[in-house]
Order: C-alpha cells, then sequence, then structure tokens
C-alpha cells in the first residue's frame, strides 16, 4: 500500500494538509475472505495492521525550540522596531510641531490667514500619519509576520516528508487533534533534532 503522510498545523498557523490513508473492510467468517473484493483475511489483517502505523508531532514544541523559527522572529522584531521608531518620530515632531504653533498663536504671533494654513498643515499631517502610514505600517508588518510563519511551517513540512522516506509511516499528525496517544508514537524530538542539525549546516555553507 502506497504511504501517505499527512501534517495538521495548529490552528493559529492557518493551514495544513490532512492526507489519509483507507483501507479494508469486514471480514467474512465463513470464508476467510472479503465479501466484496475476494481479498484473503490474512492479506486483510496485514492491511490492517498498516493503518495503526501512525506517528505524531506536538507541532508547538517544535517551532519554540526550532533555531530557524527564532532567527526569522529576530529578523522580524527587528524590523517592526525600526518601524515603529521611525512612526513614532513622525508622531512626535507632529506634537512639537503643533505645540509650537499653539503658543504662537496664544501670543497673537500669527495672522489669521498664517494660523489658518499652519492649522490645515498639521491636520493634514496628522490625518496621513493615523489614517494612511499607521495602517500601512501594521499591513506590512501583518504580512511580513504571515510569510514567516508560512516559511517555518514549510521547512518542517519538507523536512518531515524526508523523514518519512525512511520512517514509512502511514501518518504523521499534530498532537494539537490528539485527545490521547501513545508516547512511543511521539517522533517530536527526532524531528525537532533533524531540523536543528540541518539548519545548523545549512548556515554553516553560508
Amino acid at each position: 500500500m502506497k504511504k501517505i503522510i499527512a501534517i495538521l498545523w495548529l490552528p493559529k498557523f492557518l493551514v495544513v494538509t490532512l492526507l489519509f490513508a483507507a483501507c479494508g473492510s469486514s471480514a467474512d467468517n465463513e470464508q476467510g475472505k472479503n465479501p466484496n473484493n475476494n481479498q484473503p483475511a490474512g492479506e486483510k489483517q496485514a492491511v490492517e495492521t498498516k493503518i495503526t502505523d501512525i506517528a505524531y508531532i506536538r507541532l508547538d514544541s517544535v517551532i519554540q525550540k526550532y533555531d530557524y523559527y527564532h532567527d526569522l522572529k529576530r529578523e522580524f522584531e527587528q524590523k517592526a522596531k525600526k518601524k515603529e521608531d521611525e512612526f513614532r518620530s513622525k508622531m512626535n515632531a507632529l506634537q512639537a510641531d503643533a505645540k509650537v504653533f499653539q503658543e504662537k498663536y496664544q501670543k497673537m504671533l500669527l495672522t489669521n490667514s498664517e494660523a489658518e494654513e499652519q492649522r490645515q498643515r498639521l491636520e493634514q499631517r496628522d490625518n496621513e500619519l493615523r489614517n494612511v502610514e499607521y495602517p500601512k505600517m501594521m499591513s506590512e508588518l501583518g504580512e511580513e509576520e504571515a510569510v514567516m510563519s508560512r516559511k517555518v511551517l514549510d521547512a518542517i513540512q519538507v523536512y518531515v516528508e524526508k523523514y518519512n522516506v525512511e520512517k514509512k509511516y502511514s501518518l504523521i499528525l499534530n498532537a494539537a487533534t490528539i485527545m490521547v496517544g501513545t508516547p512511543s508514537m511521539d517522533v517530536t524530538s527526532d524531528i525537532l533534532s533533524g531540523l536543528n542539525q540541518e539548519y545548523i549546516a545549512s548556515k554553516a555553507k553560508k
């Protein structure tokens, strides 16, 4: 039977792929064969045994201890801080200019037309920052964070597929979908160790 693996990601990371293996049906007790396809009872039992060939991964643990994830997260946080600092600097400059305007206006150091012109410019800058630049910044950061998550999940899935070439499990599941699981079926440590070794090796080549 062709082996199929499936990885069910955590709900917080959006997606994933559910591939499943299905086989066999009830045996004919009298004849020892499948009444639908004449499959011998012995062969049917072998197929049913393969269905139990399942492993699971605690995906949240893998991600939290995956070196690649932490490197990407650090890069993302640096970008986010830079963008936030730039936005905060513009807001501070606007507030400083608004304070100067207020002081001049109260001391009657501006004509009415000058005061109106400066007021409009300040309002325009405020509107631009609050309603254009801030939403744009948040959208860009959200997009970058989503890309980061997809990169991590893709790297895990690619590795698990290679891992299963040798292990040949019928299913590899995310433990978040499992209520009870036998510890011997937990391959989290194997996957995490392999992922980090592979990532360290890839960094060394750069």
